[in-house]
């Protein structure tokens, strides 16, 4: 009975802890992608959308309207969209109770895992717990939007912790003589196939959740390396086989996602200068410190970093960081033989860092200068927290720093659940969340433009121009601004401060369709028809799926008497939205037209 107690101690207590520190989040709303990949995403609740996940961008939704591609590939995480909504509606309390549990199975993963690494309890249950409540997590917790760390998190560890069972049998000194024989991996698919199985499975759903998952196999290699009883070189050849079905996933996902579907980082326009090897090496190793600043230092967290990209090495934050990054390396292999599992944890945190160096931007606004975001430390932060542990232990062992390691360990996990609870606060709501996040990066003018969208949804329009004509202050070149001032213009009948709106979004992009539809319009309101139809026929060879346009340039034909032409034009609407009732009244009323002027009917 106290042999059962003591195993599910440490679980309950790191699920009460990991579900305390979030609770208040419950109560948030729906914030930023949300409202895009989920509000406004008709195909979250259309089963018939299920594999359009597998082979579309994540935000490019089943709304045509909406003009968002990002290069990213999430389908797992448009999947769990739609369980959330099958499960709770549109509410966002499910969607955010769902983030909780991944976080907490997350957890519970991390105690596994460390508790085979440690072999000790105790430190595991330490290691979980900072996990539990650390601030860095918020965004990626309380956000409903950021689970895709969360969800990526919670499978890589399931596959690390299944590939730990797999070569158990490698890890124990009693098959010592078996361990150095060709045997040895005999040994560990006789008795871990299935752990192995499944951890290649979980590692290709971590794949189709975020791409920082990729770096799994590069830690089995060094985890075998580290710990398995291996000599004479075997531990290279065995890590390098075990390792091998995982390099291949990742070549698989690659030539899927970039060949075969051919999603791809989308790139702003301007800010040219911040691209090239050199600055975004020397940028990487200065937010490898800047990063295990806010580990450690959790207290000024923010939504939008702006990190300016770095073009010297003689800058002094670039010194500083080489030299730190060069000490870490140096720590590695310094404590390689003297402390394995400290030297282990820092290559984790190193290479766990490696999807975040930027030498394949992904898409975000330039004046972020080099992307940096609180969400991706959600897998590299497990090496910190282990860090942590490992010190906090180390002391309790040492007599003199025996009794203030417990209250050292106090201070942080009270620390850190309170700036954790707070911070759910920022997330509250869209506009509680723009404001904040404005006061941390006040010349951002994404930010600013987000905040004009607001204010448009609760019809204060003076006030959303304001922001979005800030924004473009900030950054001349946000075509999606001008196409808002448009739209306002449009909303207010100033027509021709609308088309001039939408003409410079158009200039600065060209395949703006969004901005072409809605000139289109503008044009058709003003009475140039035929301008209006050659914006709607640029529309659909932008986006022939594109519902609009198609019902309006059918409009446009049946009053230029083209009926023939507008009933092909409402037949495509009803093929690609079958349950539009205006295409299918006009198509009716045409035909019903084209009967009674039939020859048949004249004679």
């Amino acid at each position: 009975m106290m042999t059962k107690i003591r195993h599910y101690f440490p679980i309950l207590s790191i699920v009460s802890i990991s579900f305390l520190v979030y609770l208040n989040a419950l109560s948030n709303g729906f914030v930023w992608d949300d409202m895009v990949l989920i509000v406004d995403n008709e195909g979250v609740g259309k089963w018939g959308c299920f594999w359009e996940n597998f082979v579309r961008d994540f935000f490019d939704t089943t709304d045509d309207t909406i003009e968002f591609k990002y290069g990213y590939y999430r389908p797992i995480i448009s999947l769990s969209y739609m369980i959330d909504y099958a499960l709770w509606g549109i509410k966002p309390w499910g969607f955010h109770l769902s983030n909780m549990i991944f976080h907490t199975i997350s957890c519970i993963f991390v105690y596994l895992i460390f508790n085979a690494l440690f072999r000790n309890r105790y430190a595991s249950v330490v290691t979980s717990l900072l996990f539990a409540c650390h601030p860095i997590h918020t965004e990626s917790v309380t956000w409903i939007s950021g689970r895709t760390d969360v969800t990526a998190g919670m499978f890589f560890l399931s596959a690390f912790y299944l590939y730990q069972r797999t070569i158990k049998p490698l890890l124990t000194n009693e098959n010592t003589r078996l361990l150095n024989s060709p045997e040895a991996l005999k040994l560990v698919f006789k008795q871990g196939k299935v752990f192995y199985a499944c951890s290649v499975v979980l590692f290709v759903i971590a794949m189709l959740c975020k791409e920082m998952a990729a770096t799994l196999p590069f830690l089995i290699i060094a985890y075998t390396y580290y710990f398995a009883g291996l000599r004479n070189g075997r531990q290279y050849k065995i890590s390098l086989l075990l390792s091998t079905p995982y390099f291949f996933i990742i070549l698989l996902y690659g030539l899927i996602r970039f060949f075969i579907l051919g999603i791809h980082t989308v790139v702003n326009p301007g800010g040219e200068e911040m691209t090239g090897f050199y600055p975004t090496a020397i940028s990487f190793i200065k937010t490898i410190l800047l990063y295990l600043f806010k580990l450690a230092y959790p207290v000024r967290l923010s939504a939008y970093i702006q990190n300016p990209m770095s073009f010297s090495v003689s800058e002094p934050t670039v010194i500083l960081s080489i030299f730190g990054v060069a000490f870490l390396i140096f720590l590695i292999v310094w404590l390689k033989k003297r402390w394995a599992t400290m030297s282990f944890l820092i290559l984790f945190y190193l290479v766990t860092l490696l999807p975040l160096s930027n030498f394949v931007r992904i898409s975000a606004p330039w004046d972020m200068g080099f992307v940096t975001a609180e969400r991706f430390l959600y897998i590299p932060s497990l090496a910190f927290c282990g860090i942590t542990s490992a010190l906090l232990s180390r002391g309790w062992e040492i007599g003199r720093l025996k009794y203030i390691t417990i209250p050292i360990l106090i201070v942080l996990l009270v620390f850190y659940s309170g700036k954790t609870l707070l911070r759910n606060n920022d997330w509250v709501d869209e506009k509680t969340f723009f404001i904040k996040t404005l006061t941390d990066a006040p010349k951002a003018a994404l930010l600013h433009h987000a905040l004009g969208n607001v204010y448009v949804r609760e019809e204060k329009y003076e006030k959303a121009l304001d922001y979005y004509k800030e924004s473009l202050r900030l950054y001349p070149l946000y075509h999606a601004a001008y196409n808002n001032i448009g739209t306002i213009y449009s909303k207010s009948g100033l027509f021709d401060q609308a088309i001039t709106a939408f003409k410079e979004a158009i200039k600065i992009n060209p395949d703006y369709v969004q901005s072409h539809f809605n000139l289109g319009t503008m044009y058709y309101q003003k009475g140039m028809i035929q301008n209006a139809s050659d914006e709607f026929k640029k529309v659909l060879k932008l986006n022939k799926n594109y519902v609009k346009a198609h019902n309006n340039l059918g409009i446009i034909y049946a009053e230029n008497g083209q009926l023939n032409e507008a009933i092909s034009e409402f037949e495509e609407v009803l093929r690609l939205d079958p349950h539009n009732e205006k295409a299918r009244n006009n198509l009716a009323i045409i035909k019903e037209e084209l009967a009674n002027n039939s020859p048949d009917k004249n004679l």
